[in-house]
């Protein structure tokens, strides 16, 4: 009876291992995996290693590419130009992944520490400098792009006549656009000058307009892609005014763009006497040449704690953008308020700032 119930597969003795229905005895030992199989497992851990790198990677070039040494290349300098909202973008994205998927955090924790290093150069132009020494009198200084001339004169008329600025410097303002801003304010009484001739277009030119409080000063043209004008005498003193508008880091001029950034020494290296920078540069702090070409002048912007205030473009909000658009002092002249003005037809906002000269 038992040798027939295990035939017909009912009990077996103890110790059979035996497969049911089988003469076939299972495996004692380990099992062999066949290498393809070892290896089709590893993958999808290795592919996540490698997104995490490129992502890493991806961010440090967006954030901090002059600490790469990429920030005078195409297309790496523009990422620089958005490094505050792309920094606060990049913190917030990265601490809701840490939140929703925490076993990503091999890759989010690097990430959020390249931002933490975009961030510290960020938040110094956040904290208002205290006050600055008065060696002289007051101006009132305003920079406005025109954007080719196509500035609404009217509504730029309308801050003149109530912010009444000494110095006003237009770049992308050439003769034509000269002429119709100060037909527009007669009663103002400005003398201007203009960088270019009547003969070239107003993308071009730079115009200076100064009230007749400054006395005799005088406007004398400096050779640069886009010519700026150097104002200097009369109430100046010994100040030396640049309006000045920088070559953009754009095919065609990014290799004139360092050289004319390394000029802006020449009124701001010490030893270069008392100056005032004023104009679109087409840079901000967080690009190496113009940290350089600028060291020894003071920003008027960062002095007041708004060094992030977007001037361009200005179609998109203030927090959202560059502030292309600069009032530098050095020498011993100092700064006291900074605002950005609104002016219809433009795609830059104006900059207005009070400055101390050595008169």
């Amino acid at each position: 009876m038992r040798g027939r119930e295990t035939e017909r597969g009912g009990a077996r003795p103890p110790g059979d291992r035996s497969v049911p229905g089988t003469d076939v005895e299972p495996p004692t030992g380990p099992i062999a995996v066949p290498r393809w199989r070892r290896w089709r497992s590893r993958l999808p851990r290795a592919s996540r290693v490698v997104a995490g790198l490129v992502v890493v990677a991806a961010v440090a070039v967006l954030l901090v590419p002059d600490r790469l040494g990429l920030d005078q290349t195409l297309p790496f300098v523009g990422f620089v130009l958005v490094r505050a909202p792309a920094t606060l973008a990049v913190v917030v994205l990265g601490l809701l992944v840490l939140a929703v998927r925490a076993r990503w955090w091999p890759t989010v924790v690097p990430v959020l520490a390249i931002a933490g290093v975009a961030a510290v150069a960020l938040v110094p132009r956040l904290v208002p400098d205290g006050p600055s020494p008065d060696p002289g009198p007051d101006i009132v200084v305003m920079v406005q792009n025109v954007d080719r001339g196509s500035a609404d004169v009217p509504a730029l008329a309308a801050v003149l006549r109530e912010r009444r600025p000494d110095v006003v410097v237009l770049p992308e303002a050439g003769e034509p656009f000269r002429a119709r801003l100060t037909a527009a304010i007669p009663e103002l009484g400005y003398r201007s000058w203009s960088s270019v001739p009547a003969s070239e277009p107003d993308a071009v030119g730079t115009t200076i307009l100064a009230r007749p409080s400054l006395g005799d000063v005088r406007a004398t043209p400096v050779p640069a892609r886009f010519p700026w004008l150097e104002l200097t005498g009369g109430a100046l003193g010994p100040t030396r005014l640049l309006g000045a508008h920088l070559a953009s880091p754009v095919p065609g001029l990014i290799d004139v763009w360092p050289g004319e950034l390394a000029a802006l020494a020449r009124w701001c290296a010490p030893g270069t006497g008392p100056a005032v920078v004023m104009g679109d540069l087409n840079a901000t702090e967080d690009l190496r040449g113009f940290r350089a070409g600028s060291a020894g002048c003071t920003d008027a912007g960062d002095a007041a704690g708004k060094g992030l205030l977007a001037t361009w473009p200005a179609g998109l909000p203030r927090w959202l953008g560059a502030q292309l658009d600069h009032v530098l002092v050095g020498g011993g002249a100092g700064v006291d308020g900074f605002d950005v003005v609104e002016v219809p037809g433009t795609d830059h906002r104006g900059v207005l700032a009070t400055v101390h000269v050595q008169g």
